[in-house]
């Protein structure tokens, strides 16, 4: 059995990143997706681009701080100070979540020249940064097609692997977390055990050869309230991830952990 063990927003601010860079050295976290967009970014590229038992991709955001392309050619991305538009804001407009995670709209709010406009600038920035092309692409928060379209763009041009794609290709069984629902209010989180409920779904594991894992662990800092709903959640993900009882069953159970690196070998 493997466990394709992730956490997303890698460089969303410091705190997220000191956070997973723990949960990588200390606890079962393996793949990671780097914001470059962030004031953090350059910092968090810093702290991990040398780091060896991590595949580290890209988190393609497009609801938090500023684009990297010039605000005027994306307009439609960003509101009147040039920030991207909240995703807390794009939801108030959505019609439906479909069991792909792709969000609904009457109109698709991202237009297809200005997001993969971004989307390929935000990966010659990860390049920049990095020193290398990222192991895997994944979009953050919200999915809509034109946002599908323009990460298989980029997948298709610089060859690397969509994190969404490889998951059904190589058919990846989910482990389900339903105890992080959008909106997540933060009462809501202060009452969430994410250890217990990890615990309870990892025998499901066992049942099947490949399987993957996304969280969002991290420390949490008065940063991360600006850009993310996700803040005190991201404290217990990390606490599981780092977990004892966590890191037993797995080893207990020969559990391999594994990388996007490693499903490209097979």
């Amino acid at each position: 059995m493997k466990l394709l063990f992730q956490a997303d927003d890698f460089g969303l601010c410091e705190s997220t990143a000191c956070g997973i860079l723990k949960g990588i050295r200390e606890g079962v976290i393996r793949n990671t997706g780097l914001f470059v967009n962030m004031p953090a970014s350059e910092y968090s590229a810093k702290l991990i681009k040398d780091v060896k038992n991590v595949c580290l991709g890209i988190d393609f955001n497009l609801v938090a701080g500023k684009p990297v392309s010039d605000p005027a050619l994306v307009p439609s991305l960003v509101d009147a100070k040039g920030d991207f538009i909240p995703s807390g804001v794009r939801m108030k407009k959505m019609k439906s979540l479909s069991d792909t995670m792709r969000a609904d709209f009457e109109t698709d709010p991202y237009p297809y020249d200005e997001t993969v406009l971004e989307i390929e600038n935000q990966l010659k920035r990860f390049i920049e940064l990095v020193g290398r092309k990222p192991g895997y692409l994944h979009g953050h928060s919200l999915i809509t097609n034109n946002i599908v379209k323009a990460i298989q763009a980029m997948s298709e041009k610089y060859e690397i692997p969509v994190s969404f794609n490889v998951w059904k290709e190589k058919e990846l069984y989910m482990l389900p977390c339903e105890w992080t629902p959008k909106p997540f209010p933060i009462e809501q989180q202060l009452a969430t055990n994410v250890e217990a409920n990890l615990m309870s779904v990892l025998p499901q594991v066992l049942d099947h050869e490949l399987n993957v894992f996304v969280c969002h662990a991290g420390f949490a800092e008065e940063e991360l309230f600006k850009y993310s709903s996700y803040t005190i959640i991201r404290l217990k993900d990390l606490a599981a991830a780092t977990s004892p009882d966590v890191k037993k069953f797995i080893e207990m159970n020969q559990i391999e952990l594994i990388t996007y690196d490693d499903l490209k070998e097979n």
